[in-house]
Protein backbone atom coordinates (compact mmCIF):
# COMPACT_ATOMS: atom_id res chain seq x y z
CA UNK A 1 0.00 0.00 0.00
CA UNK A 2 1.33 3.51 -1.10
CA UNK A 3 -0.17 7.23 -0.95
CA UNK A 4 -0.67 7.86 -4.29
CA UNK A 5 -2.16 11.33 -3.93
CA UNK A 6 -2.96 13.76 -1.31
CA UNK A 7 -4.86 16.93 -1.57
CA UNK A 8 -5.85 19.30 1.49
CA UNK A 9 -8.19 21.86 1.88
CA UNK A 10 -8.45 24.23 4.92
CA UNK A 11 -5.92 22.03 6.83
CA UNK A 12 -3.58 24.10 9.47
CA UNK A 13 -1.50 26.64 7.64
CA UNK A 14 -1.42 24.96 3.91
CA UNK A 15 -3.06 26.21 0.83
CA UNK A 16 -5.21 24.24 -1.14
CA UNK A 17 -2.48 21.41 -1.82
CA UNK A 18 -2.45 18.61 -4.23
CA UNK A 19 0.22 15.84 -4.33
CA UNK A 20 1.49 13.14 -6.09
CA UNK A 21 4.04 11.09 -4.40
CA UNK A 22 5.71 8.40 -5.21
CA UNK A 23 5.53 4.53 -3.54
CA UNK A 24 9.13 4.85 -2.20
CA UNK A 25 11.09 7.52 -0.59
CA UNK A 26 10.26 11.19 -0.77
CA UNK A 27 11.47 14.43 1.00
CA UNK A 28 9.82 17.62 1.85
CA UNK A 29 11.72 20.75 2.81
CA UNK A 30 11.26 24.04 3.94
CA UNK A 31 11.73 26.71 6.41
CA UNK A 32 10.74 26.64 10.15
CA UNK A 33 7.13 27.20 10.13
CA UNK A 34 6.47 27.05 6.22
CA UNK A 35 3.86 23.79 6.42
CA UNK A 36 6.48 20.61 6.36
CA UNK A 37 5.04 19.16 9.70
CA UNK A 38 1.20 19.89 8.87
CA UNK A 39 2.01 18.52 5.52
CA UNK A 40 3.23 14.97 7.46
CA UNK A 41 0.53 15.35 9.76
CA UNK A 42 -1.75 15.77 6.68
CA UNK A 43 -1.29 12.63 5.61
CA UNK A 44 -1.20 11.06 9.19
CA UNK A 45 -4.69 11.93 9.60
CA UNK A 46 -5.85 11.26 6.34
CA UNK A 47 -4.45 7.38 6.79
CA UNK A 48 -4.95 6.78 10.50
CA UNK A 49 -7.67 9.30 11.24
CA UNK A 50 -5.44 10.91 14.15
CA UNK A 51 -2.94 13.49 14.33
CA UNK A 52 0.25 12.71 15.55
CA UNK A 53 0.76 16.24 17.36
CA UNK A 54 -2.30 14.80 19.60
CA UNK A 55 -4.73 17.93 18.08
CA UNK A 56 -8.49 17.46 18.10
CA UNK A 57 -10.15 18.42 14.56
CA UNK A 58 -10.91 21.53 15.47
CA UNK A 59 -7.39 22.66 16.59
CA UNK A 60 -6.59 21.12 12.67
CA UNK A 61 -8.55 23.73 10.58
CA UNK A 62 -7.70 26.96 9.69
CA UNK A 63 -7.89 30.50 11.17
CA UNK A 64 -11.41 31.70 10.40
CA UNK A 65 -12.92 28.42 9.26
CA UNK A 66 -15.11 25.81 10.42
CA UNK A 67 -14.14 22.75 8.21
CA UNK A 68 -11.29 20.97 6.36
CA UNK A 69 -11.25 18.16 3.75
CA UNK A 70 -8.02 15.62 3.18
CA UNK A 71 -9.04 13.60 -0.03
CA UNK A 72 -6.32 10.60 -1.23
CA UNK A 73 -5.89 7.96 -3.44
CA UNK A 74 -3.93 4.63 -1.98
CA UNK A 75 -2.68 2.23 -4.20
CA UNK A 76 -2.59 -1.43 -3.48
CA UNK A 77 -1.78 -4.88 -4.92
CA UNK A 78 -3.69 -6.69 -7.31
CA UNK A 79 -6.17 -4.13 -6.51
CA UNK A 80 -8.09 -0.39 -8.13
CA UNK A 81 -6.53 2.32 -6.39
CA UNK A 82 -8.90 3.08 -3.34
CA UNK A 83 -9.79 6.52 -2.60
CA UNK A 84 -9.86 7.69 0.59
CA UNK A 85 -11.37 10.91 2.79
CA UNK A 86 -11.34 12.93 6.56
CA UNK A 87 -13.96 15.58 6.40
CA UNK A 88 -14.09 17.60 9.21
CA UNK A 89 -17.74 19.56 8.69
CA UNK A 90 -20.63 20.67 11.32
CA UNK A 91 -18.23 19.21 14.31
CA UNK A 92 -18.07 15.47 13.29
CA UNK A 93 -15.66 13.71 11.67
CA UNK A 94 -16.48 11.53 8.35
CA UNK A 95 -14.26 9.11 7.13
CA UNK A 96 -14.58 7.55 3.58
CA UNK A 97 -13.22 4.47 2.20
CA UNK A 98 -14.24 3.41 -1.69
CA UNK A 99 -16.30 6.70 -1.48
CA UNK A 100 -18.68 4.48 1.46
CA UNK A 101 -19.01 5.70 4.73
CA UNK A 102 -17.05 3.78 7.44
CA UNK A 103 -17.94 4.50 11.10
CA UNK A 104 -14.90 2.67 12.95
CA UNK A 105 -12.26 4.39 13.03
CA UNK A 106 -9.97 1.07 13.50
CA UNK A 107 -11.80 -0.25 9.97
CA UNK A 108 -10.74 3.00 8.36
CA UNK A 109 -6.94 3.04 9.56
CA UNK A 110 -6.63 -0.83 8.72
CA UNK A 111 -6.45 -0.03 5.12
CA UNK A 112 -3.56 2.45 5.22
CA UNK A 113 -0.82 1.68 8.38
CA UNK A 114 1.23 4.79 9.01
CA UNK A 115 3.82 5.37 11.71
CA UNK A 116 5.23 9.08 12.17
CA UNK A 117 8.48 9.56 13.86
CA UNK A 118 8.35 13.03 15.30
CA UNK A 119 10.33 15.03 18.48
CA UNK A 120 7.01 13.39 20.69
CA UNK A 121 8.36 9.73 19.81
CA UNK A 122 11.55 10.26 21.60
CA UNK A 123 9.51 10.18 25.02
CA UNK A 124 8.85 6.73 24.26
CA UNK A 125 11.34 5.66 27.24
CA UNK A 126 10.74 8.32 29.49
CA UNK A 127 7.29 9.21 29.54
CA UNK A 128 4.45 6.99 31.22
CA UNK A 129 4.02 3.30 30.24
CA UNK A 130 0.39 4.67 28.41
CA UNK A 131 2.95 6.11 25.11
CA UNK A 132 4.70 2.36 25.33
CA UNK A 133 1.01 0.58 25.36
CA UNK A 134 -0.01 2.67 21.89
CA UNK A 135 2.73 1.76 20.40
CA UNK A 136 2.91 -1.69 20.89
CA UNK A 137 -0.81 -2.39 20.51
CA UNK A 138 -0.61 0.12 16.90
CA UNK A 139 1.77 -2.97 16.09
CA UNK A 140 -0.64 -5.41 17.28
CA UNK A 141 -3.53 -4.57 15.61
CA UNK A 142 -2.14 -4.30 12.53
CA UNK A 143 -0.18 -7.67 12.14
CA UNK A 144 -3.16 -9.63 14.69
CA UNK A 145 -6.18 -8.83 12.30
CA UNK A 146 -8.82 -9.68 14.92
CA UNK A 147 -7.24 -7.60 17.87
CA UNK A 148 -9.09 -4.33 17.68
CA UNK A 149 -12.78 -6.41 18.03
CA UNK A 150 -11.34 -7.82 21.30
CA UNK A 151 -9.27 -4.98 22.91
CA UNK A 152 -12.94 -3.07 22.14
CA UNK A 153 -14.71 -5.79 24.23
CA UNK A 154 -11.94 -5.52 26.82
CA UNK A 155 -12.49 -1.69 27.27
CA UNK A 156 -16.13 -2.17 28.13
CA UNK A 157 -15.36 -5.26 29.93
CA UNK A 158 -13.27 -2.97 32.13
CA UNK A 159 -15.64 0.25 32.29
CA UNK A 160 -18.09 -2.33 33.35
CA UNK A 161 -16.01 -3.66 36.37
CA UNK A 162 -15.21 -0.40 37.71
CA UNK A 163 -18.58 0.70 37.43
CA UNK A 164 -19.08 -1.90 39.32
CA UNK A 165 -16.32 -1.54 42.45
CA UNK A 166 -17.47 2.06 42.11
CA UNK A 167 -21.32 0.99 43.07
CA UNK A 168 -19.63 -1.46 45.87
CA UNK A 169 -21.24 -4.65 44.32
CA UNK A 170 -19.77 -8.02 46.98
CA UNK A 171 -17.76 -9.73 45.86
CA UNK A 172 -19.61 -12.72 44.81
CA UNK A 173 -21.64 -10.99 42.62
CA UNK A 174 -18.26 -8.97 41.15
CA UNK A 175 -17.13 -12.59 40.49
CA UNK A 176 -19.46 -13.55 38.39
CA UNK A 177 -18.62 -10.24 36.12
CA UNK A 178 -15.72 -10.50 36.33
CA UNK A 179 -15.17 -13.77 33.70
CA UNK A 180 -15.39 -11.88 30.75
CA UNK A 181 -12.89 -9.75 31.90
CA UNK A 182 -10.49 -12.25 32.95
CA UNK A 183 -11.52 -14.57 29.27
CA UNK A 184 -10.62 -11.33 27.54
CA UNK A 185 -7.80 -10.03 29.01
CA UNK A 186 -5.74 -13.27 28.91
CA UNK A 187 -6.69 -12.84 25.13
CA UNK A 188 -5.00 -9.21 24.99
CA UNK A 189 -2.18 -10.57 26.92
CA UNK A 190 -1.66 -13.38 24.27
CA UNK A 191 -1.82 -11.36 21.55
CA UNK A 192 0.50 -8.72 22.77
CA UNK A 193 3.20 -11.62 23.99
CA UNK A 194 3.16 -13.39 20.74
CA UNK A 195 3.79 -9.56 19.17
CA UNK A 196 6.88 -9.04 21.05
CA UNK A 197 7.87 -12.11 20.62
CA UNK A 198 8.60 -11.40 16.59
CA UNK A 199 9.31 -7.88 17.47
CA UNK A 200 12.39 -8.65 19.73
CA UNK A 201 13.81 -10.37 16.31
CA UNK A 202 13.88 -7.31 14.94
CA UNK A 203 14.41 -5.19 17.40
CA UNK A 204 17.77 -7.17 18.05
CA UNK A 205 18.70 -6.42 14.21
CA UNK A 206 18.39 -2.73 14.40
CA UNK A 207 19.55 -1.85 18.07
CA UNK A 208 22.51 -3.59 17.46
CA UNK A 209 23.29 -1.73 13.87
CA UNK A 210 22.68 1.36 16.32
CA UNK A 211 24.75 0.84 19.07
CA UNK A 212 26.62 -2.23 18.31
CA UNK A 213 28.93 -2.28 21.72
CA UNK A 214 25.81 -2.27 24.15
CA UNK A 215 23.36 -5.02 24.78
CA UNK A 216 19.92 -3.63 24.29
CA UNK A 217 16.71 -5.85 25.46
CA UNK A 218 12.88 -5.68 25.28
CA UNK A 219 10.93 -7.36 27.36
CA UNK A 220 6.49 -7.48 27.94
CA UNK A 221 5.24 -7.50 31.45
CA UNK A 222 1.66 -7.94 31.17
CA UNK A 223 0.26 -6.10 33.84
CA UNK A 224 0.01 -9.33 36.64
CA UNK A 225 1.54 -11.69 38.67
CA UNK A 226 3.38 -14.15 36.09
CA UNK A 227 3.19 -16.47 39.10
CA UNK A 228 -0.41 -16.15 39.62
CA UNK A 229 -3.81 -16.09 37.10
CA UNK A 230 -5.70 -13.07 37.05
CA UNK A 231 -9.02 -14.61 38.62
CA UNK A 232 -6.45 -15.38 41.86
CA UNK A 233 -4.92 -12.10 41.65
CA UNK A 234 -8.73 -9.90 41.12
CA UNK A 235 -10.04 -11.96 44.30
CA UNK A 236 -6.94 -11.03 46.32
CA UNK A 237 -6.92 -7.43 44.94
CA UNK A 238 -10.48 -7.07 45.91
CA UNK A 239 -10.56 -4.90 48.45
CA UNK A 240 -7.93 -2.16 47.78
CA UNK A 241 -9.81 -2.30 44.30
CA UNK A 242 -13.10 -1.15 46.15
CA UNK A 243 -11.27 1.02 48.11
CA UNK A 244 -9.45 2.66 44.52
CA UNK A 245 -12.83 1.83 42.74
CA UNK A 246 -11.39 0.98 39.93
CA UNK A 247 -9.40 -2.55 38.51
CA UNK A 248 -5.42 -2.06 39.46
CA UNK A 249 -4.32 -5.58 37.47
CA UNK A 250 -4.91 -6.59 34.11
CA UNK A 251 -3.96 -5.62 30.52
CA UNK A 252 -4.48 -1.85 31.59
CA UNK A 253 -1.39 -1.76 33.20
CA UNK A 254 1.05 -3.87 30.90
CA UNK A 255 4.38 -2.59 30.15
CA UNK A 256 6.85 -2.33 27.22
CA UNK A 257 10.55 -2.27 29.61
CA UNK A 258 13.70 -1.42 27.23
CA UNK A 259 16.96 -1.88 29.07
CA UNK A 260 20.20 -0.93 28.04
CA UNK A 261 23.28 -2.81 29.17
CA UNK A 262 20.62 -4.69 31.95
CA UNK A 263 19.34 -1.43 33.08
CA UNK A 264 16.27 0.46 31.90
CA UNK A 265 16.94 2.46 29.02
CA UNK A 266 15.09 5.49 31.14
CA UNK A 267 17.63 5.80 33.52
CA UNK A 268 21.21 4.93 32.43
CA UNK A 269 20.75 6.09 28.31
CA UNK A 270 21.95 9.58 27.53
CA UNK A 271 19.23 11.62 25.30
CA UNK A 272 21.34 10.54 22.18
CA UNK A 273 21.60 7.00 22.87
CA UNK A 274 17.20 7.35 24.05
CA UNK A 275 17.28 8.82 19.83
CA UNK A 276 18.80 5.75 18.44
CA UNK A 277 17.23 3.24 20.71
CA UNK A 278 13.64 5.06 19.55
CA UNK A 279 14.61 4.67 16.26
CA UNK A 280 15.79 1.19 16.71
CA UNK A 281 12.40 0.32 17.99
CA UNK A 282 10.05 2.25 15.14
CA UNK A 283 12.03 0.85 12.92
CA UNK A 284 11.85 -2.96 13.77
CA UNK A 285 7.97 -2.50 13.82
CA UNK A 286 7.67 -1.03 10.88
CA UNK A 287 10.00 -4.01 9.26
CA UNK A 288 7.82 -6.24 11.26
CA UNK A 289 4.61 -4.70 10.09
CA UNK A 290 5.84 -5.35 6.22
CA UNK A 291 6.38 -8.15 6.96
CA UNK A 292 3.11 -9.54 8.37
CA UNK A 293 0.73 -7.16 8.02
CA UNK A 294 -1.89 -7.69 5.50
CA UNK A 295 -1.52 -4.02 3.94
CA UNK A 296 2.39 -2.40 3.90
CA UNK A 297 2.65 1.08 5.64
CA UNK A 298 4.06 4.37 5.31
CA UNK A 299 6.78 5.77 7.83
CA UNK A 300 6.69 9.44 8.46
CA UNK A 301 9.85 11.20 9.50
CA UNK A 302 9.97 14.83 10.89
CA UNK A 303 13.14 16.54 11.03
CA UNK A 304 15.22 13.81 10.64
CA UNK A 305 18.50 16.12 10.17
CA UNK A 306 17.82 17.93 13.58
CA UNK A 307 17.81 14.57 16.03
CA UNK A 308 20.59 12.33 14.26
CA UNK A 309 24.58 12.88 13.72
CA UNK A 310 25.67 12.26 10.08
CA UNK A 311 27.10 9.00 10.69
CA UNK A 312 23.68 8.23 11.96
CA UNK A 313 21.36 9.72 9.38
CA UNK A 314 23.40 7.70 6.83
CA UNK A 315 22.32 4.38 8.65
CA UNK A 316 19.04 4.89 8.85
CA UNK A 317 18.93 6.28 5.28
CA UNK A 318 20.58 2.84 4.28
CA UNK A 319 18.20 1.36 6.26
CA UNK A 320 14.91 3.16 4.76
CA UNK A 321 16.32 2.80 1.34
CA UNK A 322 16.35 -1.52 1.95
CA UNK A 323 12.65 -1.56 3.30
CA UNK A 324 10.46 -1.90 1.22
CA UNK A 325 7.68 1.07 1.85
CA UNK A 326 7.10 4.44 1.49
CA UNK A 327 8.63 6.91 3.66
CA UNK A 328 8.33 10.62 3.61
CA UNK A 329 10.94 12.59 5.55
CA UNK A 330 11.18 15.98 6.31
CA UNK A 331 14.36 18.55 7.04
CA UNK A 332 14.87 22.22 6.96
CA UNK A 333 17.42 21.95 3.94
CA UNK A 334 18.83 18.91 1.70
CA UNK A 335 22.12 20.30 2.42
CA UNK A 336 22.09 18.95 5.75
CA UNK A 337 21.79 15.35 4.66
CA UNK A 338 24.77 13.12 3.74
CA UNK A 339 25.50 14.06 0.48
CA UNK A 340 24.98 10.28 -0.51
CA UNK A 341 21.82 10.79 0.76
CA UNK A 342 20.78 13.37 -1.34
CA UNK A 343 18.34 12.09 -3.70
CA UNK A 344 15.15 10.69 -3.46
CA UNK A 345 12.18 9.33 -5.91
CA UNK A 346 10.34 12.92 -4.97
CA UNK A 347 11.06 15.93 -3.48
CA UNK A 348 8.76 18.49 -2.41
CA UNK A 349 9.64 21.78 -1.14
CA UNK A 350 7.22 24.09 1.31
CA UNK A 351 7.05 27.75 1.32
CA UNK A 352 4.27 29.65 3.73
CA UNK A 353 1.83 26.82 3.06
CA UNK A 354 2.38 26.38 -0.52
CA UNK A 355 3.95 23.32 -2.00
CA UNK A 356 5.66 22.71 -5.10
CA UNK A 357 7.59 19.22 -6.76
CA UNK A 358 11.42 20.04 -7.11
CA UNK A 359 12.81 17.89 -10.10
CA UNK A 360 15.75 16.46 -9.29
Amino acid sequence: MSLQQLETRQFRNLEHVRMELDAGLQFIYGDNASGKTSLLDAINVLCSGRSFLGASPRKMQQFGTTDFLLNGIVSQKKTRPLPIQYRWQDNRIRLNLSNKQVRKSSEYALYQPVQAVTPISYRLLDDSPDIRRRFMDWGVFHVKHDYATVWRRFQRSLAQRNAMLSAGTDRRTLAVWSREYIQLAESLDEYRSDYIDLLRQQFKRYSHAFLPDSLLEIHYQRGWDNECSLDEVLSNSFQRDQERRFTYHGPQRAELVLKLDGVLARDCASRGQKKLITFATYLAQASLQQELGRYSGILLIDDLPSELDQNHISLVMDILRRISMQVVITCIDIARLPKEHRYSDKMFHVKQGQVKEVVQ
